[in-house]
């Protein structure tokens, strides 16, 4: 896999611009890195926040920035082998700069060579895979059949604000995670990845969680023996929430399963 390392811990003055970094490098490995993904990844207001690639760079392209997903990509567009030291010289040209008068968030920037969003609180990536219509059981064996540079995928379990934010709002789309009550009605576990077994909801509208939960407003509600997990469509009630579900969820519109999302990291044998 390729190696990446940055620094650049640094105060922000209102309504300025600055560098995502003081410093960087890359070691592209077994194959060349033909992209860079550079992701607010904690702390960003959408509307407010943005990521910019200034200089020249010709054989690179920065692609719009993504607003939902706080996300700009820098594609190598130009012929011949994709170069390290471009790259090195075009993520040190990337500037942020924010609307607001008085910024109230830290800001982190994660860079990664492939499109999983990383977190730096937990360590792991988070990767929203598009897929209409597909059931939970299904988006499970699915998610354990992709990996990240050998790290071993596995349905979302989100167990912080952070993670919420990041897997849910900040993601590309909604989807199913690895939550469900199928052993025992309103006993919500995590039945993926290292968190597999552990409760974090009793209950259904009026339940409570023993640790992190972040259910939509009337959820869990089990209309119609909705058993999994799934985070709610945009504009349904509080962004990146979470609703219960049957395997199948609807035939269209919000309540029809779009995709799943995917979390590497934490898992036995990983690198």
């Amino acid at each position: 896999p390729p190696i990446l390392s940055a620094t650049g811990n640094q105060a922000y003055c209102p309504l300025s611009t600055i560098p995502i970094v003081t410093d960087f490098s890359l070691e592209s490995g077994t194959h060349p890195v033909d992209a860079i993904f550079i992701q607010i990844s904690t702390g960003y207001v959408n509307g407010q926040d943005l990521l910019e690639l200034t200089g020249n760079h010709p054989n690179i392209t920065a692609k719009p920035f993504n607003s939902l997903e706080g996300k700009l990509e820098l594609e190598w567009t130009g012929s011949g082998t994709p170069n390290d030291t471009e790259f090195i010289t075009a993520v040190k040209n990337v500037i942020f700069r924010s609307t607001a008068q008085n910024p109230v968030n830290d800001k982190t920037f994660s860079i990664t060579v492939g499109e999983a969003n990383y977190l730096p609180s937990t360590q792991h990536y988070y990767e929203y895979v598009p897929s209409a219509g597909i059931t939970w059981t299904n988006a499970k064996t699915a998610a354990e059949g992709r990996n990240y540079y050998g790290l071993q995928g596995y349905l979302a379990t989100i167990t912080s604000v952070e993670e919420a934010i990041l897997s849910g709002e900040q993601a590309a789309g909604a989807g199913w995670i690895g939550g469900s009550d199928e052993q025992t009605e309103g006993v919500w576990k995590w039945m993926t990845g290292p968190e597999a077994g552990i409760t974090f909801w009793n209950g259904g509208i009026n339940g409570s969680t023993p640790n992190f939960a972040f259910w939509n407003t009337g959820e869990p509600n089990n209309l119609g023996n909705e058993d999994y997990a799934h985070v709610t469509a945009p504009g349904v009630g509080i962004a990146g929430s979470w609703n219960d579900l049957s395997n199948t969820g609807g035939t269209s519109g919000d309540y029809q399963p779009k995709g799943f999302i995917v979390e590497y990291g934490g898992m036995p044998g990983d690198p």
